[in-house]
């Protein structure tokens, strides 16, 4: 008898864990570089510092091209464990192989534990999954899951110098990972935030996430937007429309799109303890005007309101 079955929840489970730990790693770089930047911006208008006071960004990103690179593992990883996710939801002895050939002895009740069994190589998840599948992946997945692995193996088997990896790349390739295997949930950065809500603990518990003020809900909502923020300042305009679907402001445009502070996010910030309104003044105002939906929409919660918002502390137009 084999023991220890996996179920698709066990590996979708460790595909979250592993995709936000990517992200956790390099939004966390981000938002140091974003804060160097707001300081370095500060003491350029003030007369009080000169250009020695300034911190040298130059070689922020590639002094931290190993962690990009170690994040980027953790995205495919977590990929092929989607993958994994969906095949053991057909039958998860599709994911064994050499079974005849190699069979794993049993212990002494005649028990043999799915672990060691050899399994799928990462190759041919997708093969696998598509052959038995009756709702194929997309052909547009299937080249950039055989693009993604073709990079993993040229950073993780050899030692290459010179192929670009940026902050922007990491994160671009989790939401496009996440759209592709999270069709019911596909807006990433509310997913992030509801993961976070679940972990905000720590695994640590000492009564006081019990208080509302201290609850991963409304402790995270803050913690996510400073996250927002960093990653939408480290990405192109285009990226930051086409994944984020954030209209960026960048320096020197005559013509940007209104923004405005979410009523709803901020009403669930400010129910957090010793929360002060200068904790937002340096989170992205995430609220931007749809044309084609006429309304205005949250890029961050998805809400939407039919009219303006003229600021989070009065009343609508």
């Amino acid at each position: 008898m084999i023991t220890d079955m996996p179920t698709k929840d066990d590996f979708y489970t460790m595909a979250d864990h592993m995709v936000n730990e990517a992200w956790e790693k390099v939004a966390d770089l981000a938002y140091d570089y974003y804060n160097y930047g707001v300081s370095n911006d500060f003491k350029t208008q003030s007369s009080y510092y000169d250009d020695g006071d300034l911190a040298n960004l130059e070689n922020y990103w590639q002094y931290a091209r190993p962690k990009l690179i170690t994040a980027f593992t953790l995205i495919l990883q977590s990929v092929e464990f989607r993958l994994k996710g969906l095949i053991v939801e057909i039958s998860p002895y599709l994911l064994i192989t050499n079974a005849t050939k190699n069979l794993p002895k049993s212990d002494s009740e005649g028990n043999i534990s799915f672990t060691e069994f050899h399994t799928l190589d990462s190759q041919d998840l997708l093969k696998i999954y598509n052959a038995f599948s009756s709702v194929k992946l997309p052909e547009t997945f299937t080249e950039w899951f055989k693009n993604m692995r073709i990079l993993r193996n040229r950073f993780m088997h050899t030692v290459d110098k010179n192929t670009d990896i940026t902050p922007e790349f990491i994160f671009t390739s989790v939401v496009t990972a996440h759209r592709y295997l999270n069709s019911e949930s596909s807006h990433w950065i509310w997913h992030r935030y509801q993961y976070k809500v679940a972990h905000s603990s720590g695994g640590v518990v000492n009564g006081m996430e019990d208080k509302e003020e201290f609850s991963g809900t409304v402790w995270e909502m803050l913690n996510i937007h400073y996250e927002f923020t960093s990653v939408i300042s480290v990405c192109s305009k285009q990226a930051a429309l086409d994944f984020f679907g954030y209209h960026k402001i960048a320096p020197g445009d005559i013509h940007f799109k209104e923004s405005f502070y979410c009523k709803k996010c901020v009403s669930v910030m400010e129910k957090r303890f010793n929360f002060d309104g200068k904790h937002i003044e340096s989170v992205l105002e995430t609220v931007q005007y749809n044309r084609k939906l006429e309304k205005y929409i949250c890029a961050f919660c998805h809400d939407q309101q039919d009219v303006k918002t003229k600021g989070i502390w009065e009343e609508c137009d």
